[in-house]
């Protein structure tokens, strides 16, 4: 048993590396192509590093990593989706390639028209030649069979987004003592004004003394009976399943249920379409849903999450999380 369990948890690993890998060239050839949108606009820089370090969290102290914010001054001109992607891509880095007790320092200033944001670490470091090739996509620069997850594909995703913001990204490294990216941004003028993504309804308490109602929203029967098995093992909760997007908002018009989980590719609307939907109604503007989906791009994280879902869990599913995250919104 412990054996098959060992080769299950290989097969998820792979499987989830996998669908890394699919993701980054999507997104890549998406660049290249031109065809990812881009929303100029005033984005704090404090806010932003703020609202995305604690996604770092369990990666540095899986590594051992201390993660350190110095002065965060400037407002550059950017996608906010973008500049964060950008943040956790050369964050996650310098987290991975680091060493046991090792540390990760982020800041920025003002760079005359320009913000110029750091990320400095005290890893392994780059020799020169590697530093020639450190943004060719697949160049993992030797470290293949170093036992650290990645695709090769990260740094040359940074310098697209970076490069199609109209700024720049370079790199400073010596080997045993660490390595500096520096990202040049345009900034906001003067008397630009941030906005605000709007907040999302707060989630309406669970009511008591009745079963739990969840309604799940997903096409795909695997994924229908994992769920199924899943709740069965959860007292006091029903199960309710919507195979289409529009189907889904009318059970929901009519179960009243406490919570959603839906997936974003579906036959007719996609998820965040149902979710406008919900939002939109006044027996389900404060339901409280949450995505589930095989895409764990931290851009479609952070844009579900501002749309109003309460969390995104990605598939395949982590049972334990799964569980743990219903017993958070549902009551144990």
């Amino acid at each position: 048993m412990a054996e098959r369990r060992r080769r299950l948890r290989h097969i998820e690993s792979a499987g989830q590396h996998l669908l890394s890998l699919i993701d980054d060239v999507l997104d890549l050839s998406s660049l290249e192509g031109g065809e990812l949108p881009f929303v100029a606009k005033p984005v704090p820089l404090r806010a932003l590093v703020n609202d995305t370090l604690p996604q770092l969290e369990a990666l540095a102290q899986r590594h051992g990593v201390t993660l350190h914010t110095g002065a965060l001054v400037g407002v550059p001109m950017a996608d906010e989706k973008r500049l964060r992607q950008v943040l956790l891509n050369l964050l996650s880095n310098a987290i991975k390639y680091n060493r046991e007790g090792g540390e990760v320092h982020i800041g920025a200033e003002g760079d005359g028209d320009a913000v110029r944001l750091h990320i400095t670490d005290t890893g392994v470091g780059m020799s020169a030649e590697q530093l020639e090739h450190a943004f060719e996509p697949f160049n993992r620069l030797g470290r293949e069979n170093a036992g650290i997850e990645g695709t090769g594909i990260g740094l040359p995703i940074v310098k697209a987004l970076v490069e199609h913001m109209g700024g720049s990204v370079e790199v400073h490294s010596r080997v045993g003592l660490g390595t500096r990216f520096e990202v040049r941004l345009p900034a906001a003028p003067p008397d630009a004004t941030p906005t605000q993504d709007a907040t999302p309804p707060p989630p309406a308490p669970l009511a008591t003394g009745r079963a739990a109602r969840l309604l799940y929203i997903e096409d795909n029967p695997v994924n229908v009976l994992i769920v199924k098995g899943l709740v069965a093992l959860r007292a006091n909760t029903t199960l309710h399943i919507a195979t289409t997007g529009l189907g889904g908002v009318q059970q929901a018009v009519a179960l009243d249920p406490d919570l959603v989980l839906v997936d974003i590719h579906l036959p007719d609307i996609d998820g965040f379409e149902v979710l406008r939907r919900l939002r939109a109604l006044p027996q389900t503007a404060r339901t409280v849903c949450v995505m589930l989906s095989a895409n764990a791009m931290p851009d479609v994280i952070q844009r579900a999450l501002r749309a109003g879902f309460a969390a995104y869990w990605t598939k395949p599913l982590d049972f334990a999380r799964f569980q743990s995250g219903l017993d958070e919104l549902l009551g144990g």
